[in-house]
């Protein structure tokens, strides 16, 4: 079952991606780099499409968590 090792790796690498399109449209925006370096501490306010790119983005990852989880517990977990 390597393929899903590959989508998981896969899944991971888009969805970071992803979330970087919406933090560079973000910062081409408002050229506040700050903001994205410390974007825990709310300084972002992303536009409505920013916002649902992060989410999908974000989403995508968790996708890939989940295959991770899955296989886990289906072929390594015995």
């Amino acid at each position: 079952m390597t393929w899903m090792i590959w989508l998981e790796q896969a899944l991971l690498i888009i969805g970071l991606l992803v979330v970087l399109v919406s933090f560079h449209r973000y910062w081409r925006r408002t050229g506040d780099w700050k903001a994205i370096v410390f974007f825990w501490q709310k300084r972002m306010i992303l536009e409505r499409s920013e916002f649902l790119i992060n989410r999908a983005g974000i989403s995508i990852m968790i996708v890939g968590v989940l295959v991770r989880f899955i296989y886990h517990l289906m072929f390594a977990g015995g």
